[in-house]
């Protein structure tokens, strides 16, 4: 049997070729999205032409395998040398290839005319081949064997047609390259519109914070020069003064304390042994105890009375003998010369205390409040403009990064611009 199988004729197609330019064009920035639309434009209609030149080529490589196909349905392959064994077998192979073929190739690959019809036509005629290439693997070793003619033949076109699906693949992997570019550049436009967006906002911001921040520095200078005027006035240095003399009270109180403990430490035994043994009431009880222990504290003429007593109920112990002393002469003579000295005591006592509370009230007298207030507005004045300053460091340094940012992302503009057109472009910005 003849077969009319020809070699496939290829359709010559010219490529357009984009020249590099040598020189770099200026533009702006609003021209890009014309030249990105006319590449894309253009880049579509070569497309589609290369892929249509491809596809004339191929779609006679389909009328082939058909060809091939109709010869495998008619000719019996020789049933009578078969073993009735691989009848069944080769007869199944044989129409299974036969009907993929007929059903993937029985119609041209569809026509090209837009990129749409691009990816129709990619994904029609991988089908195909991919549903033809598996039906012949599945029953390779049937068709090899039984038809050898046909298998190489199916298997080499096969092959051929795969090839030059692979080369519109490469088309439409480039074409990609081209879209992915473009959408590259309009989001780095996208990026610097936000960049200079967020700019813009913060350098208004940036400008109220100085405001604010001149306008803090001049509330804190009234409040300096008001808490100046307090302290230069003659009240304040008067209650200055006394809050100095009230201060050395209290080193004047330890000295005057310390000398009527020095007095009383010399009945401190008798006076010891009597806080255990007296039989006083409560109230005078209480007062042995602290008189005992801070004489200082119940010095005063209300408690003249009880500290007599109990100093004469000390003598009376004595006495007794229930308040043992070592030298009952000298214990006795200690008790009378603190006796005297006590008037003495609590008159030094009464004209401290007086001298102090005088001069507690003269501190009270003073109009503190307003210098409190004017030395907590500046403290609060003073914690605002830290904040501010902060806050005005973190936007400073924030838009350092973002305008460093700017010459980057056109950088990158042209460097893409360059790679999707073929030509260099220098972007001028001297219309922005």
């Amino acid at each position: 049997m003849v077969f009319g199988w020809g070699k496939k004729k290829k359709v010559e197609y010219e490529e357009p070729v984009e020249t590099l330019s040598s020189s770099p064009q200026n533009i702006t920035l609003d021209e890009i999205p014309k030249i990105l639309n006319d590449i894309v434009i253009l880049r579509k209609g070569t497309l589609a032409a290369e892929i249509k030149s491809h596809r004339n080529r191929i779609d006679p490589q389909r009328e082939v395998i058909l060809k091939i196909a109709n010869e495998l349905s008619e000719d019996e392959l020789d049933p009578d040398k078969l073993d009735p064994h691989f009848q069944i077998m080769v007869n199944r192979g044989k129409k299974e290839v036969i009907s993929a073929i007929k059903n993937e190739f029985g119609k041209p690959f569809p026509d090209i005319d837009s990129t749409d019809d691009v990816m129709r036509f990619k994904k029609t005629s991988t089908a195909g081949i991919n549903k033809v290439g598996d039906m012949l693997g599945k029953h390779s070793k049937v068709i090899h064997h039984f038809a050898p003619k046909y298998s190489k033949k199916l298997t080499n076109d096969l092959k051929e047609l795969s090839d030059d699906l692979k080369e519109v693949d490469e088309l439409i992997d480039n074409f990609n390259v081209t879209e992915n570019s473009v959408q590259t550049i309009n989001e780095l436009l996208v990026s610097r519109e936000k960049t200079l967006g967020k700019l813009s906002k913060q350098t208004s911001r940036m400008d109220e914070l100085k405001s604010s921040l001149n306008e803090k520095k001049e509330t804190i200078k009234k409040f300096e020069n008001e808490i100046d005027d307090i302290k230069n006035s003659s009240d304040y240095k008067e209650y200055m003064d006394v809050k100095s003399k009230l201060s050395d009270c209290d080193s004047e109180e330890v000295n005057i304390r310390h000398h009527v403990n020095d007095e009383f430490t010399k009945i401190s035994r008798p006076l010891g042994k009597f806080v255990h043994i007296s039989s006083h009431d409560k109230e005078l009880k209480d007062l042995t105890a602290t008189l005992a222990s801070s004489p200082y504290d119940v010095l005063d003429n209300t408690n003249l009375p009880g500290i007599k007593n109990i100093l004469d109920s000390i003598v009376t112990g004595i006495d007794s003998g229930s308040v043992s002393v070592k030298d009952v002469s000298k214990s006795k003579d200690s008790i009378l010369e603190i006796k005297n000295t006590i008037p003495t005591l609590i008159s030094t006592k009464e004209k401290f205390e007086t001298k102090k509370h005088e001069l507690s009230s003269k501190l009270e007298a003073f109009d503190s409040k307003s210098l409190q207030t004017a030395e907590n507005n500046l403290k609060r004045e003073e914690s605002n403009i830290s904040d501010i300053s902060s806050k005005l460091k973190v936007f400073e340094d924030e838009n350092l990064d973002l305008t460093h940012s700017l010459p980057t992302i056109l950088h990158e503009i042209e460097t893409n611009l360059k790679d999707v057109t073929s030509t260099s472009y220098t972007i001028s910005l001297d219309d922005q």
